[in-house]
């Protein structure tokens, strides 16, 4: 079931009157609908970022709480259906260690991914959301998305980090946190984030030179991208 803006935003604010609900923090694609009006998620699913360190000391509570919201969890994933087929899946990132790594409870096992625990060791990677709960901030969302490997999804999550920069690049608070992020991986990775970047506008760019001329969304997005990248460089630049 494909979950828009509004449901997403929902099911946030539900769960954030739960005893879960200071833990639970909205990422992947379906945290652009905390941050942006206008960037598509592209996606049919929500995911949850959680401290797999917690969750292998409360796994039952947690199941439970899960439970009594309308979601129930699929045996041997860290997915959790509604009975309207809505979808949620728990993301894990830990602030004892910094290494990609299985974690959770027997029952709920949460792959930690070491990108994000960098981000959390930040104090800028997490806002309150207005209808309520918590979301990966702008800026936070934007580094994951620039740092994400994940060659089945293309360039879709730079596409998206990029669109997201462009959009806020008149906000000084937010370039200000984006730099300072990026500041707390190796340059190396943020080089090589920023290389793919690039590649992502190139492959766009060639969509463009492609399309239908009536398909006037790949121009339009690609000038946004390229602007977003052109920022991003100014950004890397300046640490």
């Amino acid at each position: 079931m494909a979950i828009d803006r509004q449901t997403t935003l929902e099911i946030l604010s539900r769960l954030s009157r739960t005893p879960l609900g200071e833990h639970l923090i909205l990422g992947g694609s379906s945290g652009l609908y905390a941050v942006s009006e206008k960037i598509p998620a592209l996606t049919e699913d929500v995911d949850f970022l959680v401290d797999t360190d917690w969750v292998a000391a409360h796994e039952d509570g947690i199941l439970v709480e899960m439970e009594k919201a309308g979601f129930r969890h699929q045996a041997g994933t860290c997915t959790l259906l509604a009975e309207n087929g809505q979808s949620l899946d728990l993301v894990g990132y830990s602030k004892e260690d910094q290494d990609d790594r299985i974690g959770g409870g027997e029952k709920l096992r949460v792959m930690v991914f070491a990108d994000l625990s960098t981000l959390f060791s930040s104090t800028d990677a997490v806002t309150e959301v207005a209808t309520g709960g918590l979301a990966l901030s702008a800026a936070a969302l934007t580094v994951a998305k620039l740092m994400t490997v994940r060659q089945e999804k293309g360039s879709k999550d730079k596409l998206q980090a990029l669109a997201l920069i462009e959009e806020k690049s008149d906000d000084e608070v937010f370039l200000t946190a984006l730099r300072k992020l990026l500041d707390e991986f190796e340059p190396d990775r943020v080089q090589d984030a920023l290389a793919d970047a690039m590649m992502a506008v190139m492959t766009i760019s060639v969509d463009v030179e492609r399309a239908d001329p009536q398909a006037r969304g790949y121009a339009e997005m690609k000038e946004v991208v390229e602007r977003g990248l052109g920022t991003l460089q100014l950004l890397v630049e300046s640490s």
